[in-house]
């Protein structure tokens, strides 16, 4: 995403009027006669976005480009926050008064909206309230420094953030980040092509146990790369980054690799290759042995060699990369669906396929974990043999292993799952993600702490990560029992994700241990305004820990929080 060079027209922080209510940005609260209702940070900025174009058909592009600031965020976040907007004012959206739906448009505020002077004031807020606007009050603020983030790219910083100078970057092991390449192809639309190879690349150095490698999700944010090498370095934590190109024409390939010095910004090593497609693979090996043995004589170490992977046909490759390019959007149902059929096809072309029969298998564990599928049970069943068919044609493929850990770890089947984790990392000491699910497993199972270190790693590996590994932070320190913590990783969360309702589930629990009681009924409310038949008996199925009593503090904090039990 390109973004802007100047900060966009911001909404108006005063009061204002839409219909018959009255909007109180600094407070964060809408209100009319005697109700009156709060509304997160984000909805309200996204109601005072409406009201600035008042009348108007905004597009989801651009209302999640402006209010969400090019984050990562679920393709349900907008949905979520149209919804709560339309119960705070009543609205039907069949029959709307405030907010028009247009399909496939966007949306429209279509209530009036007007600019009364500032003589009336709102009715005596609650304790709740109170606390809900303290934390509001500095909202337009926060908005313009928001922007002003997006503009620098530093929005997309973490919890954990890098250090001050590129002197702080790690020497060992060697770290590295491999930039998505340049797509010159001038054929058709080949940007696929250049992303599976530049994930291809990930994917090999990742398993070298002698080096730290940032994962996709982290790098392919830099697509639009800043203009000071170095800073990327600084931000990835990393001392080389790896850049290039690749050009594809009728049946041949180009590329053209650097390695980069991130502390200075210098070229340490830099070449050409050229191929013909049925030698794609070959080349890729080639490569990869150069850029370990340029990164080990940077580094004053020695070369390793680099084992060289199984070959599949072209055809059935650029269906494989098609898929992934899709699956790794992690946006919707349709999503998934489509990168499955893509995977299909690779199959359908080379029978012989293992990375395509663990990606499929992963998008029927994504389809379970989701709540997308029709069964369950069977579509784990799915993911786990199609997981076992890519072992038996490639007994050293990590992504398959981390499938069965997921399918283990849904299934309740924990110590299986630990041990198909485990042999992830053995082949895959970099992978994310697989941390990220170790973590889960290790705080299921009685050791909270272990788990917390996991979640940690895989947020170094992955510095521009999704909204689970804070969540997972979070479930990390509220088990410790370091409530503050769990509330700032939850919070963290919930800014590229607001309608998780998880993330707000668990929070409510922090607030209501750490004494914030509140608060902590704000979230639930939150809960159960998108659903309403929430209850503690689905948190219990949801969160089986092997010891049961692990969960109890859970449950009390949302005992608290004034979450029953279901009628």
């Amino acid at each position: 995403m390109t973004l802007p060079q100047t900060p966009p027209a911001l909404p108006t922080p005063h009061p204002l009027a839409i219909g018959e209510w009255r909007i109180e940005p600094l407070e964060g609260v809408i209100w009319r006669d005697e109700i009156k209702i709060p509304l997160e940070p984000r909805v309200m900025a996204l109601l005072l976005y409406l009201a600035e174009h008042a009348g108007q058909v905004v597009s989801r592009d651009e209302l999640e480009t402006e209010i969400w600031l090019g984050r990562p965020v679920s393709y349900d976040a907008l949905t979520s926050s149209i919804q709560k907007l339309r119960k705070a004012f009543n609205d039907d959206a069949r029959q709307p008064q405030v907010i028009e739906t247009l399909s496939k448009r966007g949306y429209r505020l279509i209530a009036p909206v007007t600019h009364p002077p500032p003589s009336a004031s709102p009715p005596t807020s609650t304790p709740a309230t109170r606390q809900r606007a303290i934390r509001s009050r500095l909202l337009p603020i926060a908005i313009t420094v928001l922007i002003l983030i997006a503009v620098l790219l530093i929005n997309r910083d973490t919890l954990w953030q890098a250090g001050d100078t590129a002197d702080d970057v790690p020497t060992t092991p060697i770290s590295i980040a491999v930039l998505p390449f340049e797509n010159l192809s001038q054929e058709g639309d080949q940007a696929f092509f250049s992303d599976g190879m530049t994930d291809d690349l990930i994917t090999e150095l990742a398993k070298r146990p002698d080096l730290f490698v940032i994962s996709r999700e982290s790098s392919f944010l830099y697509k639009q790369p800043l203009s000071d090498i170095r800073e990327i370095a600084r931000r990835l934590h990393v001392r080389y980054l790896l850049t290039g190109s690749i050009r594809r024409a009728d049946n041949k390939v180009r590329f053209n690799v650097r390695l980069l010095d991130g502390i200075d910004g210098h070229p340490l090593w830099a070449e050409r290759y050229d191929g013909a497609l049925n030698q794609l693979f070959a080349l890729q090996d080639r490569i990869t042995r150069d850029i370990l043995s340029a990164l080990n004589y940077a580094s004053g170490g020695s070369e390793t060699p680099v084992v060289s992977r199984q070959s599949v046909n072209s055809e059935a490759y650029d269906q494989f990369l098609l898929g992934r390019n899709q699956f790794f959007k992690f946006a919707s149902k349709p999503e998934n669906r489509n990168a499955r059929q893509f995977y299909q096809q690779a199959i359908a072309l080379d029978p012989n396929f293992a990375a395509a029969y663990a990606m499929l298998g992963w998008t029927y564990a994504f389809d379970a974990m989701n709540g997308w599928a029709d069964d369950r049970a069977e579509a784990l069943n799915e993911a786990q043999r199609l997981a076992g068919q890519a072992l038996s044609l490639d007994p050293n493929l990590p992504t398959a292993y981390f499938v069965s850990g997921l399918v283990y770890r849904e299934q309740g089947q924990y110590m299986k799952a630990l041990a198909e984790v485990e042999k992830t990392l053995t082949f895959a000491p970099n992978y994310a993600n697989a941390h990220v699910l170790l973590a889960t497993l290790l705080y299921y199972t009685g050791s909270p702490q272990e788990g917390l270190e996991k979640i940690k790693k895989a947020m170094r590996l992955n510095p521009h990560h999704p909204y689970n590994y804070p969540f997972h932070l979070g479930q990390a320190y509220f088990i410790l029992g370091d409530y503050q913590q769990a509330i700032d990783a939850f919070n963290q969360g919930l800014q590229s994700n607001p309608s998780s309702e998880r993330l707000h589930v668990w929070l409510a629990a922090a607030y209501a241990k750490s004494g914030q009681v509140a608060d902590a009924k704000w979230e639930i409310d939150q809960v159960l305004t998108l659903n309403p038949d929430f209850s503690l008996e689905r948190i219990k199925r949801s969160f089986p820990f092997k010891n049961p009593a692990d969960l109890d503090p859970f449950i009390e904090g949302l005992r608290i929080a004034g979450l029953r039990s279901a009628q």
